[in-house]
């Protein structure tokens, strides 16, 4: 169980702040979220995080550029990313316990590359998200990729993938009728 008096779930959590060019690596913590960054901005050059409790990286309301974000290990989703706009340049995220990487709440985002390993889901779109991705690897996963409403204040997710590889896994693709995924 995670307890804290402030309310804040990150063992690292960077608020309301403006980030230029940052390189973070974190390893072994037991938070809800390792790294948990909340209405904050700006480029991030390179994110890598191994052996989390529960969640690794999650930004919640926040505009993120990331140019290298990899993960793995951790026991619940990689990345989560809630009300926000987001660039994803390369990400790597394996052995990941639930989601590898999960969007929701009204987010925006856009990935040019990523690479998914071992981990439950590879790539859920939820909550009135929308995420365009360039090229996708996902292997060895329960699931490659999902779009569904989960929460009633929203509607479905979308999600638009133009290069789309789903390898090894149990199953491809998974959407309720609230949502749409075009793979091109």
């Amino acid at each position: 169980e995670f307890n804290n008096i402030f309310n804040l779930t990150g063992c690292l959590t960077i608020i309301d702040s403006k980030i230029d060019n940052l390189n973070l690596t974190a390893s072994n913590f037991n938070c809800e979220d390792t790294v948990n960054f909340i209405r904050s901005t700006g480029n991030l050059n390179t994110i890598k995080i191994t052996d989390s409790k529960s969640d690794a990286l999650d930004a919640d309301f926040s505009n993120l550029y990331i140019n290298n974000l990899v993960i793995s290990n951790s026991l619940n989703d990689c990345a989560d990313f809630s009300y926000g706009n987001h660039k994803l340049k390369f990400a790597k995220l394996s052995n990941c316990g639930d989601k590898a990487l999960s969007i929701g709440e009204k987010t925006n985002a856009n990935i040019d590359n990523i690479i998914i390993s071992y981990s439950s889901t590879g790539i859920a779109v939820k909550d009135g998200s929308e995420v365009l991705i360039n090229n996708s690897s996902i292997s060895n996963t329960e699931l490659c990729i999902s779009s569904y409403n989960k929460k009633q204040e929203f509607y479905g997710g979308k999600l638009n993938i133009l290069n789309f590889e789903c390898l090894e896994s149990q199953s491809r693709i998974n959407k309720d009728k609230y949502s749409s995924i075009t793979i091109k």
